[in-house]
């Protein structure tokens, strides 16, 4: 019933629908999401758009259009934020409203990718666990819904990952998990004694468990974020600084378009991550800024609930960044690796939730945007607009001389780059 292949998804046949791990926009975007978009032809993506997009966690239904299978399933999977925002039911109900949607269409054959383990970075021993547990649960509770469930994944790696769920699914009911209670007590009991069975060893096999249970209990008080993969190629990485400088240094044209939150009346003044709009919506919680997710997910990542408690309840975006930098346990190394993708998902989110920043960020074009901050040359340039652009939109400054005064830094404008690679993702 549930197999796994190694393969390329839009080109398997004998299903009668495929997955599409999409975004919450449901237009297409990188990795596969947009190879199956791309395979199914510009039809699908004008279904989409009367779908209104998706909700993380969910799932919604179009035709399968030049794809060798009658339908497609979009299933929006949660970003990897560290295990602790909830992402294991946001994975689960992914999978669980795909299974719904197919089994009150009466599709029988289905194919599924891994969700989440690409550009979302959900580790991918934790997300095939997640699957093939939901998958056979609701297997168990609708025994007659599918004729055949299979994985198509693109590499070795995740081939070898399902198959071990595969494998470990089917005993994974809770009879059998008893059972496995049971016999871990037997073959304690016998190695704790060669003598044959005497009623004072069971006390101490009982002892020794609580033990065991507690050890487990006091590892998520430490926890310790490993530095996570780059992803290279991941949209949130296009535009940095030294492709910029690279640009300029080529004679190639560009204008510009500068914002600043101090400047609260100006042009793209929404383009702040300060900037107050409406509610900002990202995997089924609500931010008042993009400044207060961004801040909450670093509390998060380093494991620092009581700071990420209290950044929730703040909506003051200045206060949200004090609290920011409070964080424990920080590791600037492990920041540096997140922060793009972090700051990256923030915009994706407020584009979806808020029109005024949604027009405000396509009413740039194709300009270059700067942060035209001259305090901050992290994410901003450290130099004001007067400084950075004519009123004609072309530069004075060439990037490579951007800095904070009487610093010789060399000013990022992560945040300015950022928003472009968003710009790109929904004019995709």
């Amino acid at each position: 019933m549930i197999r796994v292949i190694q393969g390329d998804i839009t080109k398997v046949t004998g299903f009668d629908a495929i997955i599409n791990p999409a975004n919450n926009s449901l237009l297409g975007g990188g990795g596969l999401d947009g190879i199956i978009h791309r395979a199914a032809g510009p039809q699908l993506k004008t279904e989409c758009r009367t779908l209104n997009g998706c909700e993380t966690g969910d799932s919604k239904l179009t035709l399968g259009y030049n794809l060798p299978c009658d339908y497609i399933i979009h299933s929006v999977g949660p970003v990897w934020m560290g295990g602790m925002a909830g992402e294991e039911e946001l994975l689960t109900s992914c999978y669980l409203s795909a299974l719904k949607i197919a089994a009150e269409k009466g599709i029988k054959k289905i194919a599924f990718p891994s969700i989440s383990t690409g550009e979302y970075g959900y580790p991918l021993d934790k997300a095939s666990k997640v699957a093939l547990s939901t998958i056979t649960t609701f297997l168990n509770d609708h025994p007659d819904s599918f004729d055949d469930i299979c994985f198509v994944v693109q590499d070795r790696l995740s081939f070898d990952a399902y198959s071990a769920a595969i494998k470990d699914a089917a005993p994974a009911k809770p009879e059998t998990k008893k059972k496995t209670t049971k016999k871990t007590k037997a073959d304690f009991s016998e190695s704790e004694a060669e003598s044959p069975s005497e009623t004072d060893e069971e006390p101490e096999v009982s002892e020794k468990k609580p033990k065991k249970k507690s050890k487990a209990a006091e590892a998520p008080e430490l926890p310790k974020p490993v530095i996570p993969p780059t992803f290279s190629h991941a949209p949130y990485n296009k535009y940095h600084i030294d492709w910029l400088i690279e640009e300029v240094a080529n004679d190639k044209p560009h204008t510009y378009v500068c914002f600043w939150m101090a400047e609260k009346n100006s042009e793209y003044c929404q383009l702040s991550l300060w900037f107050k709009g409406d509610p900002i919506f990202i995997n089924g919680r609500r931010y008042t800024t993009a400044s207060q997710y961004i801040m909450s997910e670093k509390a998060l990542l380093f494991g620092d609930v009581d700071t990420y408690k209290k950044i929730m309840n703040e909506e003051d975006p200045a206060l949200c960044e004090k609290l920011g930098m409070q964080v424990k346990n920080f590791d600037e190394v492990i920041w540096k690796k997140c922060c793009r993708e972090i700051i990256f998902n923030a915009n994706v989110g407020k584009f979806l939730s808020d029109k005024n920043f949604s027009d405000a960020l396509k009413s740039t074009g194709d300009s270059v945007i700067v942060e035209a901050s001259p305090t901050d040359d992290i994410y901003g340039a450290g130099l004001a607009k007067d400084d950075i652009i004519s009123q004609d939109g072309t530069l004075i400054t060439p990037p490579q001389n951007w800095h904070v005064e009487g610093s010789d830094f060399q000013a990022r404008n992560e945040l300015g780059f950022v928003l472009m690679a968003v710009r790109d993702y929904f004019k995709q």
